[in-house]
């Protein structure tokens, strides 16, 4: 069973992102900078690569089949997530929601992703390790990560 609360933070960033994001690794990160800082919607933990969410998987294979997202792999082995119209309509659906919910968790979360969005996945990848290093205990590239917060000044 899939959780409805990771298939609202998908939906979510993918909306706040303008209806796509490129690389699994941009959809993990601010995912889960927008669950730690905002909504705490599903669970993370520490990976080989940092913060990873197995449910936040679970949810995009889900919201593939329900024909609210299209998840590919392009020609240069590069993951891709774009919400479909179906999809639009589902986020507009959330961020009404969500608005006349807490209008200050949607302002925060939306701010994440317009900082984020357009992030070197190497800066992205090093503002996480850095300022959630709790995160990097099974890292196995830890090492050049700390080059990468030295690089960026973090």
């Amino acid at each position: 069973m899939v959780s409805e609360n990771a298939k609202k933070l998908v939906l979510l960033v993918l909306g706040l992102a303008d209806g796509y994001i490129e690389t699994d690794t941009k959809m993990q990160k601010l995912s889960f900078l927008i669950n730690q800082e905002v909504f705490n919607w599903t669970k993370f933990e520490a990976n080989n690569y940092g913060a990873y969410s197995k449910e936040l998987m679970k949810a995009v294979d889900k919201l593939e089949k329900e024909g609210i997202l299209v998840y590919i792999w392009d020609d240069d082995g590069v993951s891709k997530y774009y919400l479909t119209e179906k999809g639009k309509l589902n986020v507009k659906e959330l961020l009404e929601q969500l608005k006349n919910e807490d209008e200050n968790k949607l302002n925060k979360a939306m701010e994440i992703i317009q900082s984020h969005k357009n992030d070197y996945l190497t800066y992205l990848i090093a503002y996480t390790y850095k300022h959630y290093p709790e995160f990097t205990a099974k890292s196995i590239i830890k090492n050049k990560v700390e080059e990468w917060i030295r690089y960026y000044h973090l």
